[in-house]
């Protein structure tokens, strides 16, 4: 599955405020700086992720942008709808031309896609936010503890 610029980049904006959780806000440009994203293009995407309820706008000279909930409690799914707009299963239906109930039992790998669409679904259901940044932060970990040097006085 190919996710759009824009969903990678709300991800990736939403990390960063995961990250920071509980610590003040971001202001875009911060945000678009740390990223390497266009700052216009992340205001558009984080105004979306706003009008769904993911993230608040603090006003003022610190103002910025947060997280409204804990990054435990943010999923991936809630990035995919709230950037998409769509669900994944009406997504498979305009991708296959299926436009209504009668069609469905038409097409014979319909019901596959569904099944392979509420996978994925639930696999984005179950993956938070924090889940990703404690998996960054042990991949970094690791990887710095892989080094195979070793310092001893």
């Amino acid at each position: 599955m190919k996710f759009s610029t824009r969903t990678v980049y709300g991800l990736r904006a939403l990390l960063v405020l995961a990250s920071r959780f509980g610590e003040g806000s971001l202001s875009v440009s911060q945000i678009a700086k740390k990223e390497k994203i266009s700052t216009s293009y992340l205001e558009q995407i984080l105004n979306a992720l706003k009008k769904k309820g993911l993230v608040k706008s603090v006003r003022g000279p610190r103002g910025g942008y947060v997280l409204t909930k804990k990054p435990a409690e943010t999923t991936l799914q809630d990035l995919f709808y709230a950037l998409v707009d769509e669900t994944l299963t009406d997504l498979s239906r305009k991708k296959n031309g299926i436009s209504s109930e009668a069609d469905e039992v038409a097409v014979g790998d319909f019901i596959f896609w569904k099944k392979f669409h509420a996978s994925i679904d639930t696999g984005l259901s179950e993956m938070t936010l924090k889940d990703l940044i404690d998996e960054a932060r042990r991949f970094k970990k690791s990887k710095l503890g892989a080094s195979g040097h070793t310092f001893t006085i």
